[in-house]
């Protein structure tokens, strides 16, 4: 192209190919990042966003002048159901494509002038399929434009993206100067590197106003993790923790608010909470002092032992309706192994510490993780009987072994998870280190027995106080243990001669 015009980029956000999906606050924030400086340096973009339960086409077809909204700007992606993927046949689910129907992708690319070049981002390895149709769609379409491939898919496969999706170049880690490189090259577009941001906070704003609508929206304070938890990703996505000032995280939130007119906004980052003195507590303040009347979520979990009194009160008052603290496991040797960043007791004094600030136990939610390498039954049921002891929500988190951790090689060091394993096979939703039916009903049940436990900490009731109900219901449990079994031992043999 000549150096003198403006390129044409084409930023994509692929669809989801899962057994479920659903908008928590779900938007493709380094992408939007790119975007947003691409248009900085004189570039036109055009964002497609296959998750975009805003778009005019999506909306006429719904017969809706808005998606269909649930709590804080959250909501279901239209669904289409597609064939299963033979790995993953044995589930008693209906697999599908969540996001824009495929004819609604493919007149927004008939529509669009032709690009200089496509940039495709990526999230859950096992969601690839998404990633490969878009690319395969877009060369159909566009035959010759160069395709960048980034993302978190990218990052952790690179070998099995380049050899299954082929894009003209992939890009891992943060993509920012990597693309800003690429594309100068590539389009004889020096602009792109001139005086090139140092800082986050020198960036332009994500780009949100490439959307027709918005419902919410995401920020960060920082980038990448301190914490090396066994079965996280995050340090190999990015291996720096980088910091963003406070006063600058508060502009971006009141500035872009405003400006989209939206009342809730999720936090993005790993580890929010860390250095708390100098991050968190002075953001909240000077929001509190804006009086805005924001809503603030933090949908990844949080490292509850910060949780102070003051930061407890400092999150009420600041409006944060959305609490998930980490809590994983409550066995010791667990804790050791994986992270330790959080002890029972430091879980306690958050929620403690939460509660007296003015939330129910019921606002607060804690992940529980399970089907990991070598845990037991017992051990899952532990940590979510001591979570409803404190009143609080449990979300369960099933295990899924992400390529580069320390526990995806233990599993397949143990004999859990095959070396050489579709990426399919990480799905959560099969139990990815039994994919057995068994191993499926088993999990769901502790799903099911968690949906009872919050539908009793919803209600207020609590099975271990007082302590008098507790040893009644451990109790009457042992006992009814053994009447059934006994029972079983009785007429098990009847019912075999009778059928």
């Amino acid at each position: 192209m000549n150096r003198n015009s403006r390129p044409f980029i084409l930023c994509i956000n692929p669809w989801i190919y899962d057994f479920t999906a659903y908008d928590l606050w779900s938007k493709p924030l380094g992408l939007l990042y790119i975007a947003a400086y691409l248009e900085s340096r004189g570039c036109r973009v055009k964002l497609l966003d296959c998750l975009d339960r805003w778009h005019p086409a999506l909306l006429k077809r719904q017969n809706r002048t808005r998606p269909k909204l649930r709590r804080y700007g959250t909501g279901p992606y239209h669904r289409e159901v597609i064939p299963t993927p033979e790995p993953l046949n044995f589930i008693p689910r209906r697999y599908a494509r969540y996001g824009l129907p495929e004819d609604i992708f493919l007149a927004e690319l008939q529509a669009s002038p032709r690009p200089d070049a496509i940039l495709v981002t990526s999230f859950m390895t096992y969601w690839y399929p998404g990633v490969r149709r878009v690319v395969e769609l877009c060369r159909q379409h566009f035959p010759g434009v160069p395709i960048v491939l980034g993302g978190i898919y990218a990052t952790l496969l690179p070998e099995h993206a380049r050899q299954v999706v082929q894009p003209d170049a992939l890009i891992t880690g943060p993509g920012e100067e990597k693309v800003a490189r690429l594309l100068a090259d590539w389009l004889n577009y020096p602009a792109l590197l001139e005086d090139f941001p140092t800082r986050l906070d020198a960036f332009p704003y994500p780009a949100f106003h490439l959307y027709s609508g918005l419902d919410y929206l995401i920020v960060m304070t920082s980038r990448g993790c301190p914490f090396r938890c066994t079965f996280c990703a995050t340090y190999k996505i990015d291996a720096n923790f980088t910091l963003r000032d406070p006063e600058a995280v508060v502009a971006e939130i009141l500035q872009q608010s405003r400006r989209f007119r939206v009342r809730d906004v999720a936090f993005y980052d790993d580890a929010l909470l860390l250095q708390a003195e100098q991050r968190i507590k002075p953001i909240l303040k000077q929001l509190i002092q804006a009086r805005r009347p924001l809503r603030l979520h933090t949908p990844n979990g949080l490292h509850g032992r910060y949780i102070d009194e003051e930061l407890a009160r400092l999150m009420f008052r600041a409006g944060v309706k959305t609490i998930r603290i980490s809590l994983e496991s409550v066995a010791a040797e667990r804790r050791r192994d994986i992270h330790n960043k959080i002890t029972p007791g430091e879980f306690t004094r958050a929620v403690q510490n939460l509660t007296a600030a003015g939330y129910r136990a019921r606002d607060i939610e804690t992940y529980i993780i399970m089907g990991l390498p070598h845990q037991s039954l017992e051990e899952v049921v532990e940590t979510m009987l001591y979570a409803n002891s404190m009143g609080v929500i449990i979300r369960l988190a099933s295990f899924s072994p992400i390529p580069g951790t320390v526990d995806y090689q233990r599993a397949i060091e143990s004999g859990y998870f095959p070396e050489d394993a579709d990426p399919l096979l990480t799905n959560k939703t099969i139990i990815p280190l039994f994919r057995t039916m068994e191993a499926y009903q088993t999990f769901h049940l502790l799903g099911q027995f968690a949906q009872v436990l919050n539908e009793a900490a919803f209600r207020g009731i609590s099975f271990f106080k007082p302590a008098e109900f507790r040893r009644a219901v451990f109790a009457a449990l042992e006992r009814a243990r053994k009447w059934s079994e006994e029972a079983s031992d009785k007429f098990a043999p009847r019912l075999l001669a009778s059928s």
